[in-house]
């Protein structure tokens, strides 16, 4: 597991000396990218509105800024201190967001104090291991109220960014991956929710596109 962190660091290293939205897409069409992107997936997320987000795999703080005019507080987490510097640089005027350059496979966080969890295009940069590790923290993480959102890709590499190697997980179509509170299968178009059983009773309710919308608690 190490072996492959370290594989995972020096690939975002390799692509991350500029801290752009180009590096982040790993296209030169990245701008246009992002113009598409960004406001189809604000529109799919739970209400942040005065609640604390922790947001993982922030990168250069795409979101950051547009989730802090209404949160009460947002963590912005990245590996890469090039992209939480940018991130700083471009959202560092709100006063209601806290900047950590760590990995998320490393990252502890006290039980219960996140209202939301977002992350956009994380897990395919986790082995299955390290996902149904974070997965379980980041149930423990939020409230008994909150949400848990991600948005990955299900396919192979895109992205016309030449690379050396690519440590990326682009997880075959219908594998099925088991994280002991949540059973999930990611299809080449969507991450369907199928079974959830958890400590915490954890229930699946909503599941669109590549994103998957998880409601922790008993309903």
């Amino acid at each position: 597991m190490a072996t492959e962190r370290n594989a995972m660091f020096y690939f975002w290293k390799e692509h991350s000396s500029e801290a752009t939205i180009q590096e982040m897409f790993l296209d030169s069409k990245g701008k246009e990218i992002g113009e598409l992107e960004l406001p189809e997936i604000l529109s799919m997320l739970p209400n942040y509105e005065r609640r604390r987000v922790l947001e993982l795999g922030a990168g250069i703080g795409r979101y950051t800024g547009e989730i802090a005019q209404k949160a009460s507080h947002v963590t912005s987490v990245d590996f890469m201190e090039n992209f939480v510097e940018k991130s700083r640089e471009l959202n560092g005027k709100y006063s209601n967001i806290e900047f950590i350059c760590a990995d998320v496979t490393k990252l502890e966080r006290e039980v219960g104090s996140c209202d939301v969890i977002f992350s956009n295009w994380l897990l395919m940069y986790l082995g299955d291991e390290e996902v149904q590790c974070l997965l379980n923290k980041m149930l423990s993480w939020l409230t008994d109220d909150g949400y848990l959102f991600f948005h990955e890709s299900c396919f192979g590499q895109s992205g016309d960014k030449k690379r050396t190697s690519n440590p990326t997980h682009y997880r075959s179509p219908m594998v099925r991956i088991s994280y002991h509170t949540l059973v999930a299968y990611y299809s080449a178009f969507c991450c369907i929710p199928v079974e959830a059983v958890g400590d915490r009773g954890t229930n699946i309710l909503e599941g669109e596109g590549e994103s998957l919308l998880v409601y922790p608690g008993v309903y």
